[in-house]
């Protein structure tokens, strides 16, 4: 039974260990840790680390990097919504608030301005040589080796990575804030993953004109293809170099060598095909550069010698910040640096190397390619197509100091390839506008012009047919109208349109099917009929036939209405008497003299109260 117990408390004692917090940082005897307190992951004291909420890290880099080349690191603090940073780099509240009982006010600063009469160090003790002492300082750590960085709350770091291994790594970040003298608080860690790879960075994108679905790697025949090359290369390594891309389409057309980042090319056949390429890039080799103070100019003189691969990287560059670098190979680190740069220890670099030179190498096709966080681009990056290089394998050969360098001894040879499959495909070649008809078609309602348009087309049978009516300058549309079709084997289509009005417009006529889009265009001018219709004659005998017939209505009321009164005999004497002859009669009188026959019995004398 004790086997069992003692197996017990050892597995308790590993999970405890397992369990047990642990620090991201080492913790160097040289480290001031009074003025930058190392806290454990997890320490109940980040959560009041910074007053108002959590303060959250946003960290990013561009790698893949190519070996010998740079990798840059970018760090964003981000503060609680309730905060904003001024653009003098002070966090102030955005807004009145109330935090732990006590009140702030909009634009008053988070942390005030401490006194600042006092000499900043990092926590290594090396002096930050700033204008004014920093609000943070951040620790980067990789390698076996850090770096410290002060300023505000954005940095960066750019470091070197020439004789630094192939593979995948994380870059620690270390975050202190200036609270008050000699004081620092730490804000938290954060961490990086980056990549070194031997095998160039590189992204390929295919385009076609008129491409209904991008990006789905179908294209049609007889239209030509761009491909188009897009290097990543952020810390401009390869701009000195000679780079050549050695093409193959993959439909035994030949090979197609460049200096192009992009290139077309047109299949003439349907099918499926595997384009691929293969970069070369020659890059002159900087261990072949004279030293600047000598006097000889003849570089030829020189042997490259680097550093054991054991040798940790130099720090390259960084922004215009107070910056420290440090490195150890052990758990003990000493400060070999100045602020703005720094080279590796003097005891590493004075030790005796053997004298080797770099050969050039061909593409390796038997070498597997990398993993993908080594030949991925980064994050954020445009990813087109997935990059599935094969790098060179750079082959160290000893030699005598005294042998002179031959040519390929100051250049460097790196590769990178590039395979995928497409799909070619018969498309919708051709679209004719071969007919327009213009016709009035009369309605009940009204009359409308029909235009009825012939379409064809050459190559595979559309789908869909979409027809776009413009204004007379081909720009404002005014109607759109789409409908799925099943053309004849020729592929001849008839499109009817109605116009109300008359006038220029522009059509637009696209077909097309699942892989394929063809269109064609027309001017056109559409004329309604000036002269009166069928109709219209109609219309206007039947208003002619009812105004008669109201007029007759009208008479035959007025008759029926109006009372008879005979005529007396001195009103006729004094009409006589009053009424000449030109007013005897008028023309209204006639008109219902013609109408009514009673006025004619009203002049006949023997209807009158008199004797005749």
């Amino acid at each position: 039974m004790r086997t069992p117990v003692v197996l017990l408390v050892l597995l308790a004692v590993a999970s405890h260990t397992v369990a047990k917090p642990k620090n991201r940082f080492t913790r160097y005897p040289s480290w001031n840790t009074k003025m930058y307190p190392v806290w454990k992951d997890g320490d109940p004291r980040y959560k009041d680390s910074w007053k108002g909420g959590k303060v959250t890290f946003n960290v990013e880099n561009d790698s893949p990097t190519l070996t010998g080349a740079k990798v840059t690191f970018t760090i964003d603090l981000e503060f609680p919504h309730n905060q904003k940073v001024q653009p003098d780099g002070d966090v102030v509240w955005a807004e009145d608030c109330i935090v732990n009982g006590t009140k702030f006010h909009e634009s008053e600063p988070v942390y005030p301005t401490q006194n600042t009469d006092w000499e900043a160090v990092f926590p290594d003790g090396t002096p930050i040589k700033k204008d004014k002492n920093p609000t943070y300082v951040f620790v980067w750590k990789t390698w076996g080796q850090y770096w410290q960085v002060a300023d505000d709350a954005s940095s960066s770091l750019t470091i070197g990575t020439d004789d630094i291994p192939l593979g995948s790594y994380t870059m620690d970040i270390v975050i202190y804030h200036y609270r008050s003298k000699e004081k620092f608080i730490p804000l938290g860690y954060a961490s990086a993953q980056f990549s070194i790879t031997d095998q160039i960075p590189f992204a390929v994108s295919l385009d076609q004109v008129n491409d209904i679905v991008a990006g789905d790697l179908r294209f049609i025949q007889n239209r030509a293809i761009a491909f188009s090359i897009t290097l990543h290369d952020p810390s401009e390594y390869l701009s000195n170099a000679d780079i050549t891309y050695n093409w193959d389409f993959g439909d035994q057309s030949g090979a197609l060598i460049s200096r192009e980042l992009t290139v077309t090319h047109t299949y003439i056949s349907s099918g499926s095909f595997k384009p691929q390429v293969v970069i070369q890039a020659v890059i002159p080799d900087k261990a072949c550069d004279p030293p600047v103070d000598t006097p000889t100019k003849a570089p030829d003189t020189t042997v490259r010698a680097p550093a054991l691969a054991s040798a940790l990287p130099l720090l390259v560059s960084t922004k215009a910040t107070g910056l420290s670098v440090n490195m150890a190979p052990s758990d003990a680190e000493e400060d070999n640096t100045e602020d703005e740069a720094s080279t590796a220890s003097a005891a590493s670099a004075a030790q005796e190397t053997p004298t080797v030179a770099k050969t050039p190498s061909p593409v390796n096709h038997d070498t597997p390619a990398d993993s993908d966080a080594a030949t991925g681009l980064a994050a954020g990056a445009k990813r087109t197509m997935t990059l599935t290089g094969r790098a060179t394998v750079v082959v160290v050969a000893k030699r005598d100091a005294d042998d002179p360098p031959s040519d390929d001894d100051c250049v460097i040879y790196r590769y990178g390839s590039f395979c995928t499959g497409i799909e070619v495909f018969e498309g919708i070649e051709k679209v004719e506008i071969t007919q327009m008809n213009n016709a009035v078609l009369s309605t009940p309602e009204m009359d409308k012009n029909v235009l009825d348009i012939t379409v064809t087309c050459q190559g595979s049978l559309p789908k869909e047919v979409c027809s776009v009516i413009l204004d007379a300058e081909c720009l404002k549309p005014i109607h759109t109208v789409c409908n799925m079709v099943e053309p004849s084997k020729e592929c001849q289509l008839v499109l009817r349109h109605f116009f109300n009005d008359s006038g220029v417009y522009c059509i637009n006529v696209s077909m097309a099917n699942d892989v394929s889009l063809a269109a064609a265009s027309a001017k056109f001018n559409v004329e309604m009929d000036s002269g009166v219709s069928s109709s219209g004659i109609i219309a206007m005998l039947l208003g002619v036939l009812v105004l008669v017939l109201v007029v007759g209505i009208v008479a035959y009321s007025y008759k029926r209405i109006k009372s008879y009164r005979p005529l007396k005999e001195d009103l006729v004497a004094s009409g006589g008497r009053q009424l000449g002859p030109a007013q005897s009669f008028t023309g209204a009188s006639t008109f219902w003299n013609l109408l009514n026959r009673r006025g004619t019995i009203d002049n006949c004398p023997l209807l009158q109260d008199r004797p005749v």
